[in-house]
């Protein structure tokens, strides 16, 4: 019995250790948001998991589709290490819920999205992601909720509902130390995680 839970703490110290790494590492490094159907990794019992009938109160709304339970509220977006194994696989499962196309959701545009990321060089090192469903801000320091938005805001001239009508769905900041994505679909989504 003691087995699943110490199995999980070791892959969450593990997670976390590449987690905001200046690459394309982590838990999320190999989410294909460019497929249509990508899935969250499932919380095990006991573990955090939500009931279908309880999903419906403590889910969240991201522009009208319902999305997994938030680890943390908006008005303190930062999962940090030391928060408890439920509230990190819930980290997990938003962020790769934040990314997932939907049916109703503009087909990705991979050369949109690297006009954009081009225009973002001068925040860090920006790279597309999932042909353009993500885009990655990589930096040495200076990751934080706001800089996404702000970046898009003040280099590219761009609102994140353009984004989203051409298919970005996420865009992220990554350092040393702090990992946060912004949703395209609504402006105060933006969920981080910290060593």
């Amino acid at each position: 019995m003691r087995a699943v839970p110490v199995f999980l703490v070791g892959f969450l110290a593990l997670a976390a250790a590449f987690l905001p790494a200046c690459d394309k590492s982590g838990p999320l490094a190999d989410l294909d948001a460019g497929s249509p159907w990508p899935t969250a990794p499932s919380v095990a019992p006991g573990a955090g998991s939500i009931t279908p009938a309880a999903s419906a109160s403590v889910a969240s709304h991201d522009a009208g589709r319902i999305m997994p339970e938030r680890p943390v509220p908006t008005s303190s977006p930062t999962v940090l290490i030391s928060m408890p194994v439920e509230v990190q696989l819930k980290a997990i499962q938003y962020m790769a819920s934040m990314q997932a196309p939907q049916p109703e959701d503009a087909p990705a545009d991979p050369t949109y999205a690297k006009s954009i990321a081009d225009r973002l060089r001068g925040v860090g090192r920006p790279d597309v992601v999932s042909s353009g469903r993500r885009i990655d801000i990589l930096m040495e320091k200076g990751c934080d909720a706001t800089l996404p938005k702000q970046s898009i805001a003040r280099t590219t001239g761009a609102s994140l509902t353009t984004l989203l009508a051409h298919g970005v769905l996420v865009v992220r900041c990554a350092d040393h130390q702090i990992q946060c994505l912004q949703s395209t679909r609504d402006p105060d989504d933006v969920l981080c995680t910290r060593k």
